[in-house]
């Protein structure tokens, strides 16, 4: 694994009654994470110690956690998934530690984002988009290590799903809920059992094409079958025996 850091060396054998310095963590590829984006988190924190990690590994974090207090940890995208079972395993807290995903993919961006919004393991991650200007990252990244949530407009739906008709709100079925799909992934999947296909179902729920198709991969991973017609007659089995 290759460890770099930028700040101050600490002593080699800590003082415990020394006060963790604070830090912050990248974890991801130096084509993504350069030495310019380490300056400039450094200048932006006011002096704080940054360090970047190659991948996101448990013990590693728990090792620098005995030497520094983690402000914050910024991990490219291509390690969402990683950071997702992280994130299960400490049951979706960050333990005091700001996590934010950096994205230059707007797809994963809002899948993300659909995800935290769904309140599972990545309810508390925030979004640091890569491909904006210099002074624009250092804004946004500023904000975010001192707990601000921001949301790019670019990630915003441009069409908001319709509101359903008094009393056609639907409930979901018990089997849904049992596999454990998010709100969203039972709103996708009825869509599917309704014969809708992904661009369909993107433009009634305000979605890219990619995001629904990662959602459906979800599904049929959750619902222990092999594809999406599978899926939906899971579903639609699951209504009829609840009466739905």
């Amino acid at each position: 694994m290759r460890n770099e850091f930028i700040g101050k060396v600490l002593p080699a054998v800590p003082d415990p009654q020394r006060r963790k310095p604070p830090a912050i963590l990248f974890i991801g590829s130096p084509l993504v994470f350069g030495d310019w984006i380490l300056r400039v988190a450094a200048s932006e924190s006011g002096g704080m110690e940054v360090r970047r990690h190659d991948e996101l590994a448990p013990a590693e974090l728990d090792r620098l956690a005995g030497e520094v207090t983690l402000r914050m940890v910024v991990v490219e995208e291509a390690q969402v998934e990683e950071l997702a079972r992280h994130m299960a395993a400490q049951d979706g807290h960050g333990g005091g530690t700001y996590w934010a995903i950096a994205y230059h993919d707007r797809d994963i961006a809002r899948d993300v984002l659909d995800r935290r919004l769904d309140g599972g393991p990545l309810r508390d991650v925030r979004l640091l988009p890569m491909h904006v200007p210099v002074e624009v990252w250092a804004l946004i990244f500023r904000l975010t290590l001192w707990g601000d949530y921001f949301v790019p407009c670019e990630l915003l739906p441009t069409a908001a799903a319709p509101e359903p008709a008094p009393g056609k709100e639907k409930a979901p079925a018990p089997a849904a809920v049992a596999a454990g799909l998010t709100p969203r992934e039972t709103e996708v999947l009825d869509l599917v059992a309704q014969g809708g296909q992904n661009k369909v179902i993107a433009h009634r729920l305000g979605l890219s094409e990619h995001t629904v198709k990662l959602h459906i991969h979800r599904i049929i991973s959750k619902v222990g079958v092999r594809n999406r017609t599978a899926a939906a007659n899971w579903y639609l089995s699951g209504r009829s025996g609840a009466g739905g």
